[in-house]
Parts: structure tokens; sequence; C-alpha cells
């Protein structure tokens, strides 16, 4: 996920092209990032306290991913709702 980067002073940074998402995607990104503090590798144990921090935490990455592609397909950003 390229939502966020985490810099060597732990500083979140947020792309420009998730200015205008709703807020379960930035919290999404925000849980990600988080997680990479303590879980440096996408395994069991960083999932774990993903969900553990955002319950929908699945949901929101596969909802955040099937926004993504319709941006790369149609050009667009906007989101339904």
């Amino acid at each position: 996920m390229q939502g966020g980067k985490l810099k060597a002073s732990r500083e979140i940074r947020i792309a420009s092209l998730f200015r205008e998402v709703p807020l379960e995607f930035l919290r999404m990104i925000a849980v990600h990032e988080l997680a990479h503090l303590k879980e440096k590798e996408h395994g069991k144990a960083f999932y774990q306290l993903c969900i553990h921090m955002e319950p929908a935490y699945h949901q929101y990455e596969l909802d955040l991913r099937l926004y993504l592609t319709q941006v790369e397909l149609c050009g667009k950003l906007s989101w339904p709702g």
C-alpha cells in the first residue's frame, strides 16, 4: 500500500491522491502505518494488530483497492455515496 510513508522520524504522510477520499480509507491507511511501528513485515501479527486497532480493517482495505482500481481505469477521484 502506498497510502502513507513511515519516515525515520516516525512521521506518517498521506499521499495527495487521498485528499478527498472517505474517512474510512484514511483510517485504514493510518492503522496500516501505525501497525508498521511494531511489525515491519505484512505477516499474521501485522494484520492481527491492524484488526485490533480497526475491526473493519480488511473491508476498508478491499474498498480502497477497488477505489484505486476505479481511479486507474477511469481517472476519476469520486466515491459513490
